[in-house]
């Protein structure tokens, strides 16, 4: 909404947001107050101007508030150190303010924390709320878009201030206005993502803290350690007192460092559970938020103007000849694709005609060619056949003669090797006998005789 400053007259623009609150004017830097307009009137299109209600932050907590309920929390925890001071009480109420400065920051985002916890047990409430009754119809479009509007006006006040309600209610009078599903689809991511960044932003202050704590440990341990140094004084080592109150000293400012760094340690490690748990749980409602806009509301929009029930032709058709008309021309076009389709079969027929004539001329010269290659296979094998047979024959004939030739030379060679075996056993006999004769006397001369069968 555009609107001029009452002090310079400068032209602002403002959104539904500013409403009921006071701004200051970039120009002039006056202050004005920002009323929501009065008129409920349409434009051109007879769309009413609605006035909206006033939005609260949905993610940030008030930082004054809850700085208030940590102060407090930190006094009353500090004064119940007192009764234990001598044991665990003297870590917070014995080191000085470092100590009381990390308890402080811890109540403080602690307290956050809790009142970012009852935001969004707030927002999930408005989550189950049932914003779409079905006596207004399964379908939003332009003609009962309205109806939808004004029962989201007709939200309970503890639920109408919520990221739900809002962003349903901004996305209807966006398809109110521009009658376009992909205009309000496009919305709703952008709005998601705002709400995203918003929330993320939120606990910037409480990791601050996370932050702080352990880094005003530090500065407490740096401090002790100076005290003690600072502290220690062996200048004279006669004085048993004034070497005691040395060592006091010493002892008390390494106190200081050590507690302050373990206090800050374990303040921070305490505070990041419940912190982690707390952003979780509002990740959660964002992601419940944007499935309920991403499955319930988009499919209800319909920017065509028609039923897309099974029914809805005869529920938008005014009168008989327009559904004849209507069924006339899908006739037509019935009738153009199926010729359409009849010509390309057609012609897929006459090419897988061609194709199969092609195919059995191929088949026919390839059977021929093979054939051909055949016979003349078998012909050279006959061939060579024929010739092998020829020359097995005279390699055996040559065979022959010559095994006739070998047993004709061995024969001959064998008679000659007998027949001077015979003149070797004749000439062996003939000494022998002659032998017995010259040495043998006649007594046993007959026996010799009988032996070589003389």
């Amino acid at each position: 909404m555009l609107i001029n400053c009452s002090h310079c007259q400068s032209s602002l623009d403002v959104s539904p947001e500013h409403y009921g609150q006071t701004i200051q004017c970039p120009v002039c830097n006056g202050r004005l107050r920002i009323e929501a307009p009065d008129d409920s009137t349409g434009s051109g299109q007879n769309k009413p101007k609605r006035k909206g209600w006033e939005e609260g932050d949905h993610a940030n907590v008030d930082a004054l508030k809850a700085f208030l309920i940590g102060l407090g929390t930190t006094v009353v925890f500090l004064g119940l150190m007192f009764p234990l001071r001598g044991n665990i009480g003297a870590i917070f109420l014995d080191r000085g303010w470092v100590n009381w400065a990390e308890t402080l920051l811890f109540f403080w985002g602690g307290a956050i924390l809790v009142l970012k916890h009852i935001k969004n047990q707030h927002q999930l409430k408005a989550v189950l709320y049932n914003v779409f009754p079905p006596k207004l119809g399964d379908e939003i479009t332009s003609a009962n878009v309205g109806n939808f509007i004004e029962n989201l006006y007709k939200t309970p006040a503890t639920l109408r201030d919520s990221i739900m309600v809002n962003r349903l209610r901004k996305a209807l009078e966006l398809f109110e206005t521009r009658n376009s599903n992909a205009e309000t689809a496009a919305f709703l991511t952008a709005q998601s993502e705002m709400d995203g960044n918003r929330s993320s932003g939120s606990y910037a202050l409480v990791k601050v803290f996370l932050w702080a704590i352990p880094i005003l440990g530090f500065i407490g341990t740096v401090q002790g350690l100076s005290t003690a140094v600072g502290s220690l004084n062996m200048g004279d080592t006669a004085d048993p007192e004034a070497l005691k109150a040395s060592l006091n000293s010493l002892t008390g400012g390494l106190g200081v460092a050590f507690d302050t760094t373990l206090l800050g340690l374990i303040l921070s490690m305490i505070l990041s559970f419940p912190l982690a748990a707390v952003q979780k749980k509002e990740d959660e409602m964002l992601t419940l938020v944007d499935v309920f806009c991403t499955e319930k509301l988009l499919p209800k929009l319909n920017d065509t103007g028609t039923s897309r029930r099974r029914d809805g032709l005869l529920e938008q058709a005014e009168s008989l000849p327009a559904m004849v008309d209507v069924l006339a021309q899908a006739h037509a076009t019935f009738l153009d694709n199926l010729n359409a389709s009849t010509l390309q079969i057609r012609e897929t027929a006459e090419q897988a005609a061609r194709f199969a004539a092609d195919n059995q001329q191929l088949t026919a010269e390839f059977q021929a060619q093979l054939n051909a290659g055949l016979a003349s296979v078998a012909g050279q094998f006959e061939e060579a056949r024929r010739e092998l047979g020829q020359g097995f024959a005279a390699d055996s004939a040559r065979l022959g003669q010559a095994v006739d030739q070998l047993l004709a030379t061995s024969q001959s060679e064998l008679d000659k090797t007998f027949q001077r075996l015979a003149d070797g056993i004749d000439g062996l006999n003939t000494g022998l006998k002659k032998l017995g004769e010259e040495q043998i006397p006649g007594g046993k001369k007959g026996f010799f005789a009988r032996v070589l069968g003389r």
